[in-house]
């Protein structure tokens, strides 16, 4: 052991007579600021980052990380349409940092009760949708079933919305979609679950109900139908050609026909077959192709195909005329081309830190160019300033604390040296340099630093533990988002304040350590 560590630890443990001392209860104060100091800065790091996670968890959770958009959308309430079918769906969630991506669309809306009405945004989603951050946020009831004919109306809304409205899970409620200004329809759908995320922005106007509804309110798709009139002469049948959706300036195709246009036209059943039947006789020659309508739009929209074929009842087909049990019309077709389209992609990743490197990444590399990526920050802007606000306040708080620390020490120090001045005085004499005296008392500093950032550490974590484990501190959620002090507890974190604190309470001792050069050696003996 080196002469300079030697002394410091005989200061630090002095005998038993020395033990009523004038500095050893300052170091004891000193110590015990920096445990508070410690336990405050560990504290405030881990609340702040818990805080800061949960929230940040809550608005990607709602909407993801990045939403993939029409680059021509300008109201956030109502997404314009686009294809389905994308060069990046539904791989994309197999590029590194990436976990999920999935299909929605909003659009704004109006709920009507008896008693009150409530904007609203309509948000619909798909069967691939991932419930798990809804689920842990469901308050009472359950989530909607997607994709099912049987279950299609169930919707889902906040707890906000639900107290303000007076409904209850298992109501039916009426649902006003909005279509630009003139167009509003009423859907009446079942209340599945309630929900509570404690974020306003979602709250209060977010409800989520199956995509289907949206794609066929918003006939972002065309659909095609044929309509078939009643048989004549027991052998003509009159069919019209019929669109719905898409931009209403409407092109339709008989593939296979001398047909042109929507019609009506005239069909004979019998077709060309009857002139080469035996006889000249029908026999069983009914024309039993299908006949097949298309249809286009001015706007590039998706096509629709509707077809319709006449089928006989029986295999004895020779009466003429014929009469409509003699036939049976079968029907067929797309289904319409709206679930063809979405109003956008949530895309969730895997690490929030990754979202500035990967949002880059997705828009210039794998989406066309009519296609946009928007960030949960810039979704949000208002709740990430806030949120960038907590880091300042975080380094106030540390740099406070450790001001005290080293006023704490400082006082401690310089009490110490003057209580030693006898022993610096005859260290000074025995040929001790004022360097080597100045690192004593610098090693006694860092050994009770040392000491005080080990239980300041141990305080810390303990509380943050307890507060994990137990909850203790609730917070109201209207105010802070959330319902309860969180705390994220992270090493490095805790590795760097330990290190600074020492490094810099040292490094800041220093100076006041310099009165030890001004103690004469002469006088300090003689004050002895």
């Amino acid at each position: 052991m080196s002469f300079v560590h030697f002394i410091a630890r005989r200061i630090l443990r002095p005998e038993e007579a020395d033990k009523r001392s004038l500095s050893r209860p300052i170091v004891v104060i000193a110590v015990l600021g920096i445990v508070v100091g410690m336990a405050v800065m560990i504290l405030t790091v881990g609340i702040t980052r818990g805080f800061q996670r949960e929230v940040r968890a809550k608005v990607t959770g709602a909407g993801g990380h990045l939403q993939i958009t029409a680059l021509w959308q300008s109201d956030p309430k109502e997404t314009p349409r686009i294809p389905i079918d994308q060069s990046f769906y539904p791989w994309l969630d197999t590029v590194p940092g990436v976990a999920h991506i999935q299909i929605y669309a909003t659009k704004p809306g109006i709920i009507e009760t008896d008693q009150e009405i409530q904007g609203v945004v309509v948000k619909g989603v798909g069967t691939d949708h991932d419930w798990t951050f809804m689920q842990e946020h469901l308050v009472s009831g359950r989530v909607p079933v997607i994709g099912d004919p049987d279950r299609s109306i169930d919707l889902l809304l906040s707890r906000y919305l639900a107290d303000r409205l007076r409904i209850q899970v298992d109501d039916t409620i009426t649902v006003y979609l909005i279509k630009g200004r003139d167009d509003i329809r009423p859907r009446k759908f079942h209340v599945s679950g309630i929900y509570e995320t404690g974020i306003e922005q979602i709250d209060h106007q977010l409800v989520l109900i199956d995509i289907g509804h949206l794609q066929r309110f918003s006939q972002w798709g065309l659909k095609a139908e044929i309509r078939v009139g009643e048989l004549e002469q027991g052998r003509y049948v009159e069919i019209e050609g019929l669109a719905f959706g898409g931009d209403r300036k409407y092109t339709l195709e008989w593939p296979g026909r001398e047909l042109e246009g929507r019609g009506p036209h005239r069909i004979d059943l019998w077709g060309e077959h009857r002139s080469h039947a035996p006889n000249g006789t029908p026999g069983s020659m009914i024309d039993t192709a299908r006949i097949t309508l298309v249809v286009h739009d001015e706007d590039r929209t998706i096509p629709d195909t509707a077809w319709v074929q006449f089928v006989p009842m029986a295999r004895d087909t020779q009466n003429m005329p014929l009469t409509a049990e003699d036939l049976k019309v079968v029907r067929g077709g797309s289904g319409g081309s709206h679930t063809k389209y979405v109003g956008g992609f949530e895309v969730t990743l895997d690490r929030y830190e990754d979202l500035m490197r990967l949002d880059d990444l997705v828009y210039e590399k794998y989406l066309p160019t009519e296609l946009r990526s928007t960030s949960v920050r810039d979704r949000f802007p208002e709740l990430f300033t806030w949120l960038q606000l907590l880091d300042k306040n975080v380094v106030v708080v540390i740099i406070l604390m450790i001001i005290v620390s080293i006023i704490n020490m400082t006082s401690a120090l310089l009490i110490l040296i003057l209580e030693r001045t006898s022993m610096i005085g005859i260290l000074k004499a025995l040929g001790s340099s004022n360097e080597a005296i100045r690192r004593i008392f610098l090693v006694d500093a860092a050994y009770s630093l040392g000491v005080g950032i080990l239980l300041g550490d141990l305080l810390g974590i303990g509380i943050a533990w307890v507060q994990q484990r137990f909850g203790l501190v609730k917070l109201p959620v209207e105010t802070y988002y959330v319902d309860r002090v969180v705390v994220d507890l992270d090493l490095w974190p805790i590795l760097l304040l330990n290190a600074g604190t020492l490094l810099v309470c040292v490094a800041a001792l220093v100076l006041p350590s310099m009165l030890v050069s001004r103690i004469a050696p002469a006088k300090a003996i003689r004050f002895e």
